[in-house]
């Protein structure tokens, strides 16, 4: 039995997607002043990560967790944000800009931002109960 309804995991894709616009957004923009750019590496990269967190959140209920939160926030932050994150998003970048020195301040800014947003993320909702199974 899944260790958490759809319905939690898709709301927690969904909030992880708005603060990551906002980030992505942000940091996109400081470094190319561009907002057509920023429109399509925030819009294109999103839309993509909707789907690629519902899949890691989902295969990461089949996994055994570790005991310790941190430990697994860890490894899940470095398994999403970090192999999937880096790929992802420096081939969008790199694509609507072609400049690899964009790509590469763009995906290592929002990556590190990301990093310690999503600790933070995965402990309040280690709290919530709202969704979970607990039987």
């Amino acid at each position: 039995m899944d260790k958490e309804k759809h319905y939690r995991s898709i709301s927690k894709s969904i909030i992880w997607r708005l603060l990551g616009i906002l980030i992505l957004a942000a940091v996109t923009y400081f470094y190319t002043r561009n907002w057509i750019t920023t429109g399509l590496v925030t819009v294109i990269h999103h839309a993509t990560f909707l789907l690629v967190f519902y899949l890691h959140e989902r295969a990461w209920l089949r996994c055994k967790r570790p005991e310790s939160l941190r430990w697994r926030s860890l490894v899940k932050m470095f398994t999403y944000e970090t192999i999937c994150g880096n790929i992802i998003l420096g081939v969008i970048t790199y694509v609507i800009t072609g400049d690899w020195k964009v790509m590469t301040v763009v995906t290592v800014t929002y990556i590190s931002i990301k990093h310690m947003v999503y600790i933070f993320n995965e402990f309040v909702w280690d709290k919530i109960k709202w969704g979970k199974n607990l039987n």
